[in-house]
């Protein structure tokens, strides 16, 4: 018997191992559990995929698909695998928020400068938004085609495409568990043991933490006006833009979405931003497998709408 459980032990055990590099403009953190300690190439694989997947789907990076396909470098795209449910998830968002979230904002991150934090002219804002409209993307045998001055965005949801494919790939090199975290989109995969993950506080200059949230298995997103921002006259201009205005969207600080992938759980979170928040909640209860929560500013006091399915997470 002791030589049995002994036996059992050693095929049973398994191996940790975790990197982290700077990839996608922020700090990607990989942490995987093995059943062999010889991890070098799987993660130097998935972190090559990472770049791979960046020098395809960029909007800022010279050269990759998506700044060719916008700067007229090419004058269409195919739609592959990952295309298409880009293009899938990007259309029924834009129907079901009324065109608040849409791909097609590329013209209008352009003109908005946060580093140098400048704000663009109305005349400038009016002209971006002449070109920004999903329902002029044209789709004819298998590829993509734009009017001129149309640019796409991929921001809001190709994280976390990328993140799934990471997944993917680990799982195909039978990875028994892990996360990626993508400078906070974060997917858990392979235990269903919660992890405790922290809700920054949207208005802490000091990372504190507004909620901790148990998760396992899932997807977890967080959207935010005080991801990439700046001050002028008291007013917060930050990156999550209305399409339909032009401007910062002043409706929510911070929204948290949970799903089973991230692909889901980053487009919606950008989604649910942009919304009011209560039609926001409404439409979060009407999406299958999401759960989110909201935080509002009323009367100078942060307060939160949420899901009812998004107890179930809370730390208790």
């Amino acid at each position: 018997m002791v030589f049995a459980f002994a036996a059992y032990r050693y095929l049973s055990r398994t191996y940790s191992s975790q990197r982290s590099a700077f990839v996608m403009n922020t700090l990607v953190d990989i942490k995987i559990e093995t059943k062999h300690k010889e991890t070098n190439d799987i993660l130097d694989n998935a972190l090559k995929l990472i770049e791979d997947y960046e020098n395809k789907f960029s909007f800022y990076k010279n050269g990759s698909q998506i700044w060719n396909f916008n700067n007229s470098v090419i004058d269409s795209l195919y739609i592959d695998e990952d295309l298409a449910k880009i293009l899938s998830i990007s259309k029924e968002l834009f129907q079901k928020t009324h065109s608040h979230y849409d791909i097609t904002i590329g013209a209008l991150s352009e003109i908005w400068d946060f580093d140098d934090e400048v704000i663009p002219t109305n005349e400038e804002i009016e002209k971006a938004i002449q070109v920004t409209d999903f329902k002029k993307l044209k789709i004819q045998n298998n590829y993509l085609y734009k009017p001129d001055g149309i640019k796409i965005n991929l921001g809001s949801l190709a994280k976390g495409l990328i993140i799934d494919k990471v997944v993917e790939y680990l799982n195909q090199q039978n990875v028994i568990s892990g996360f990626v975290n993508a400078g906070g989109d974060m997917r858990i995969f392979g235990t269903e043991k919660p992890f405790k993950i922290g809700i920054q506080h949207p208005r802490s200059k000091s990372n504190e933490i507004i909620d901790v949230i148990n998760v396992g298995n899932r997807s977890v997103v967080t959207s935010g006006d005080y991801e990439r921002y700046f001050m002028k006259d008291g007013k917060r201009y930050h990156h999550i833009i209305d399409p339909l205005t032009g401007y910062p969207s002043r409706n929510a600080i911070s929204v948290t979405v949970i799903s089973e992938t991230a692909l889901i759980a980053d487009a919606y979170s950008t989604a649910l931003f942009l919304l009011e928040p209560e039609q926001a909640i409404e439409f979060a209860e009407e999406t299958y497998d999401l759960e989110a929560v909201i935080y509002v500013i009323i009367d100078n006091e942060i307060e939160k709408l949420e899901t009812l399915g998004m107890k179930e997470y809370y730390e208790r």
